[in-house]
């Protein structure tokens, strides 16, 4: 073989090099221009999973949030009805005697010295709020010694005003369980029994006791 077909088999040579190279450099162009969009969708897919996952937890705290924000809503029980009698003689009910607003039962008793200790606190708290709240102060006839007329006698003697009602068949003692007197229990305007419990209350806890039923 000449030298010149020589140069021209090596020209030849070297034009298919250039050719496959270029070819080649082609397709891995495209290929990392495949690999590019491929990563670039998968980022767009995990920015977005990770914005929703953000999201949904951001949703979940306001939701809690706002769980904590709004309180739940308290069912108290009904009071539980007795049967007493007024100052006139007359037999009656709590269901009766409730006037649709606020209400504090008292046990108490003329034998019980804190019973007789309190009561003046309910006198004033009555005559500044009996517009407000009812009053329903229930004499434990048959309880420490008590009896109607030594009931009766009390009350006039220290001038309360308060309405008073006497517990003859210990109805009312027996139905809220009345261990100690004296005993307190607040209603609200619903007749449902709010709070209560045995022990003398002061003028200033019966105020606060009496605020938190009052509706605005």
């Amino acid at each position: 073989m000449s030298e010149k077909q020589k140069w021209i088999l090596g020209a030849v040579a070297f034009v298919l090099f250039l050719v496959i190279a270029g070819f080649g450099y082609q397709e891995l162009q495209k290929e990392a221009e495949r690999q590019e969009k491929k990563q670039a969708q998968t980022q767009e897919q995990t920015q977005e999973q990770t914005g929703t996952e953000e999201l949904s937890e951001e949703s979940g705290e306001n939701e809690a949030a706002s769980q904590e924000e709004e309180p739940e809503a308290v069912e108290y029980a009904e009071a539980p009805d007795f049967t007493v009698w007024d100052q006139e003689g007359n037999q009656t009910s709590l269901k009766e005697i409730l006037e649709g607003k606020p209400a504090v039962i008292n046990f108490w008793t003329s034998k019980c010295p804190p019973c007789k200790e309190e009561m003046p606190d309910f006198e004033e708290l009555y005559q500044e709020m009996k517009d407000q709240v009812q009053f329903i102060m229930v004499d434990g006839v048959g309880c420490m010694g008590e009896t109607e007329e030594s009931g009766r006698a009390y009350v006039e003697e220290q001038g309360f005003t308060f309405p008073v009602y006497y517990d003859l068949e210990m109805d009312g003692v027996i139905n809220y369980g009345i261990r100690a007197f004296p005993s307190t229990y607040i209603l609200n305007s619903r007749g449902r029994l709010v709070t209560g419990g045995s022990g003398m209350v002061s003028k200033e806890i019966l105020q606060e006791l009496l605020d938190q039923v009052l509706e605005p």
